[in-house]
């Protein structure tokens, strides 16, 4: 275990993460307007979004079999995938001007199911980076700089594409891919104790769900990640169309969103800051408390600057709730257990979305629009009531360790 924070293992991840995420907000408006370009269809469009995302159903099977292997395995592998993707798809489009559908969708696909296995063994892999008394600090940290990147990246992303092409940087992102590939090379990773023998996958995915279960927060914590998304949903929806309404058009929508990217970057920049000294538990309470105000300023006052002072309340509740629920979970679960229970995590968070696109969707022009914000504010707030209910049925941290049999050199 790293005896400080500033190590070298922890430099390297954090300078590959950052700029992966760079490169992973220039690609998410490139890969849109490369497809909207081509095919004029924003329903085209949906359905290569919606191909990239498919595969997290998968998730809790993947972190499984994550947690079988040395984590390198999938995080190195999966870069070099997700790499090798982005520059087939750039480059050909570079190349031909024009990229068959099916090339895209299926490399979306592909990328998605590479995603579904590094992003279980990413959150695994952090607490072997720092000293347990700095994970709350690496996690801020690690989300400030990501969030700063990506708001960069969101900002740099229209410029490249309005200026180049998109083809451009789809490349950008796949070159970042395996930039982070080879710094992973580089970094050590503690050996992770393997869980105790189960007959296959299944079984492995049983076992994880057995041991979530008998914690009521970590039993929480898959429903917590599917409300947040399903509220989420139908206010990505009515937002341009409020925008719309109010004359500040796209430009107007692309200044909410940035805002919401930097009150994620300072809530990560705070954790960092306050460290232990900001319980996991009361962090988690706090951010469904902020992004529950967020939401009734968008119903109370729904006009263009308060809508701007929301998106920068909103994304520092969800980074405020979001990151002292990953370190709890770190710091809860056995390191052999970890891919699998975040990838449970994933898939209800991967789940909340679309399916609440789905439920809104014939009744979202019905419906005036501040009525929603008013409906996600009281989901936040009934998740307030539920985490401090299920925080004090659970004062103490349950007893969640497993026998170990062995080690997993990485």
């Amino acid at each position: 275990m790293p005896a400080k924070l500033w190590n070298r293992d922890f430099i390297l991840w954090l300078l590959g993460s950052a700029q992966s995420q760079l490169g992973s907000a220039l690609a998410s408006i490139a890969l849109s307007f490369l497809v909207l370009h081509q095919t004029g269809s924003a329903g085209r469009m949906a359905q290569t979004l919606a191909l990239g995302l498919a595969p997290f159903v998968l998730m809790p099977l993947a972190g499984a079999l994550v947690d079988r292997v040395s984590l390198k395995v999938p995080l190195i592998g999966a870069n070099i995938a997700r790499g090798l993707l982005q520059l087939t798809v750039g480059g050909l489009a570079l190349a031909w001007g024009e990229v068959p559908l099916w090339v895209v969708n299926g490399a979306a696909l592909l990328a998605g199911l590479a995603t579904i296995f590094a992003n279980p063994a990413s959150s695994a892999a952090v607490p072997g980076l720092v000293p347990e008394r700095e994970l709350a600090r690496a996690n801020g940290l690690l989300g400030s700089v990501n969030q700063g990147l990506w708001l960069l990246g969101t900002l740099a992303g229209g410029w490249i594409v309005s200026r180049w092409s998109p083809a451009l940087a789809i490349v950008l992102d796949g070159v970042g891919f395996l930039i982070f590939a080879a710094l992973l090379t580089g970094v050590r990773l503690p050996p992770r104790p393997p869980a105790q023998a189960a007959s296959g996958v299944l079984a492995d995915v049983r076992a994880g769900l057995r041991l979530m279960r008998r914690s009521k927060v970590l039993s929480f914590v898959p429903v917590i990640g599917f409300v947040l998304n399903a509220a989420l949903a139908p206010v990505m929806v009515v937002l341009p169309k409020l925008m719309e309404t109010l004359g500040a058009g796209a430009r107007g929508y692309g200044v909410y969103l940035a805002l919401e990217s930097l009150g994620m970057l300072l809530a990560g920049a705070l954790i960092a800051v306050l460290g232990q000294r900001l319980p996991p538990r009361v962090g988690t309470a706090a951010g469904f408390v902020v992004v529950t105000l967020a939401y009734a300023g968008m119903w109370w006052a729904p006009v263009f600057p308060v809508l701007l002072a929301c998106a920068l309340v909103l994304g520092f509740g969800l980074s405020l709730l979001n990151t002292p629920l990953t370190t709890l979970m770190q710091q809860m679960v056995p390191a052999a257990y970890l891919g699998r229970v975040f990838a449970v995590l994933g898939a209800a968070s991967s789940l909340g979305m679309p399916l609440a696109l789905a439920a809104v969707s014939p009744l979202v022009d019905r419906l005036p629009v501040t009525l929603w914000f008013a409906l996600c504010a009281g989901m936040m707030a009934l998740g307030t009531l539920a985490w401090v209910g299920v925080v004090r049925a659970e004062r103490e941290t349950a007893e969640l360790d497993v026998p170990q049999e062995g080690a997993a050199a990485d």
